[in-house]
């Protein structure tokens, strides 16, 4: 189909009958280069072509009269398997690829220069060919859509996908991810599945897989290796360590936090300390004290209710009066709980303290996290925290804002007591709170 191409070069292309995805060799007087040929923008100067380099990474080469292209291979078809190979699939390690969209599973528009949800998961595998070849891969396309989109009916299918797929003998769970709400995502999955055999793996990617420098493939080879041989079962978060494609971080899911809106290291963990590196395949632990090991006679089960009459609101300075009448109106249209992202120690301004007290006496849940996202609420030290709990607001320890709101929607939706969904939220379930915490430049 030669999308993108046009021109000398699209004559070029078809005469060698050479399309997208076959494998070329492009001789410049720069050198030599072999790689998987790929779509290309319509928009910009039509006089290159795009190559998927081995490593990951996506080049442009400029076309001229020396420019000599060579086929390699062509893309390789559909293949059906033979009796003695589908026995050798079934013998090896089952693990499951679930795909939710988001850049990952992203791609550039060629005739917008615009990214949108396009790649299907065989062109992910198609990155670590040596990492699955020892592997039984289950892929499951549950949806395809960027993460701003997501909300609690998505984590409930794919709590109850990941729960299918482990009762049916998946040893790892793989979530393609956007990175924008994968925090969210991956509390929510912390909460709604209970004793986890088997490590599930929230992966993204900070640019699309046909981009240049894309993190992509680091990050799966990653995820991959962790969800074989990882010691510890848990929800966890898995990307870039660091700007370069040095190594791999895995998060807990209720820790971890998007720090940087680009950057491939974004996401960082949160009052706490990593769970482990990934470098070269090995995997290092930093932290795992809070974690159960791998158990493949683990029962799991499922909690998977989130209520979604739950809203966050934030604390900010010069904040009007008004900002009752939105509790009162909240409290009035019978919403369940009230998060709000508070200052320091967990405070609101006194001018709302009293709607504050109307909502938990209409028994609306209120909760007090901080804007500060390290360190613990502390509402017993200022006048106005001591206030805040004398109205029945509750401090949300050192959860962070996003992990806290997820949990109130969680108990709120399994616990129909009220003052059980209170006692279960300030429990810590799956890492969120801690006991004390350690002193982390």
């Amino acid at each position: 189909m030669l999308e993108g191409y046009s021109g000398k070069i699209k004559d070029i292309l078809l005469n060698y009958n050479i399309d997208i995805g076959d494998i070329i060799e492009v001789i410049t007087e720069y050198g030599s280069y072999k790689g998987r040929l790929m779509p290309r923008y319509e928009i910009y100067e039509p006089n290159y072509l795009t190559l998927k380099l081995p490593n990951g990474y996506n080049i442009g080469i400029r076309f001229s009269e020396n420019v000599k292209i060579r086929l390699l291979n062509k893309k390789e078809p559909e293949q059906t398997l033979k009796k003695e190979e589908i026995q050798e699939q079934k013998n090896k390690i089952i693990i499951s690829y679930i795909a939710t969209g988001g850049t990952i599973m992203s791609r550039i528009d060629y005739k917008t220069g615009a990214v949108k949800p396009s790649f299907h998961l065989e062109d992910l595998t198609d990155l670590i060919p040596d990492a699955i070849s020892y592997t039984n891969i289950r892929m499951i396309e549950l949806m395809k859509i960027l993460s701003e989109d997501i909300n609690s009916e998505h984590w409930k299918k794919i709590s109850q996908t990941i729960y299918n797929e482990i009762k049916t003998g998946s040893k790892g769970i793989i979530i393609t991810h956007g990175t924008d709400t994968m925090g969210y995502t991956a509390a929510a999955l912390s909460f709604s599945l209970r004793n986890l055999p088997h490590p599930v793996i929230l992966v993204g990617a900070q640019r699309s897989l046909d981009r240049p420098s894309s993190d992509a493939a680091l990050n799966l080879y990653s995820a991959h290796h962790f969800a074989i041989k990882s010691e510890y079962s848990g929800v966890f978060v898995l990307m870039h360590g660091d700007i370069s494609d040095e190594y791999c971080v895995v998060h807990k899911g209720t820790r971890v936090r998007k720090m940087h809106t680009s950057r491939r290291d974004a996401f960082k963990t949160i009052n706490s300390k990593i769970v482990a590196r990934i470098h070269r395949g090995e995997i290092q632990y930093e932290d795992v004290s809070e974690l159960l090991k791998r158990d493949d006679s683990r029962e799991i089960s499922l909690m998977d209710n989130f209520e979604n009459k739950v809203f966050l609101l934030k604390t900010f300075a010069s904040m009007p009066a008004e900002m009752s009448d939105i509790i009162t109106y909240l409290t009035d249209k019978g919403y369940k709980g009230i998060l709000f992202e508070g200052t320091g120690l967990g405070h609101v301004p006194h001018s709302i303290i009293d709607a504050i007290k109307y909502a938990t006496d209409k028994g609306v849940m209120v909760a007090i996290s901080s804007q500060c996202l390290y360190g613990r609420i502390n509402m017993h030290v200022y006048e106005t925290g001591r206030l805040l709990i004398k109205s029945g607001a509750l401090g949300c320890e050192d959860m962070l804002p996003e992990t806290a709101l997820v949990k109130m929607m969680w108990v709120l939706g399994n616990y129909r007591d009220l003052e059980v969904a209170k006692k279960v939220f300030l429990t810590n379930i799956a890492g969120e709170i801690s006991e004390r915490l350690e002193y982390m430049e």
